[in-house]
């Protein structure tokens, strides 16, 4: 039994494949280790596939989780390292 995408609920692994597909295990584990929301998935996920006029870059800026998961995703190496693991 699936459970439903409640927009405030925590991520869970599940909805980062279900959104972002496969992930390497450092940027899942940063993006599990956040505390962000579904909802804060699907908008980073949103402008990193660069559909972010449909929200409005001007009118929403991204911010808090959202843009923190903005910057895990596109990562293209762990720069962060293992000191700095949220």
């Amino acid at each position: 039994m699936r459970r439903a995408k409640v927009p405030d609920a925590t991520i869970t692994h599940e909805n980062i494949q279900h959104l972002c597909g496969e992930l390497p295990d450092w940027k899942a584990a940063r993006i599990l280790a956040s505390g962000a929301t579904f909802k804060d998935l699907e908008v980073a996920m949103t402008w990193a596939r660069g559909e972010d006029d449909i929200i409005g870059p001007a009118k929403h800026p991204l911010e808090g989780h959202a843009a923190l998961l903005y910057e895990i995703i596109p990562a293209d190496e762990d720069i962060w390292g293992e000191d700095h693991r949220v």
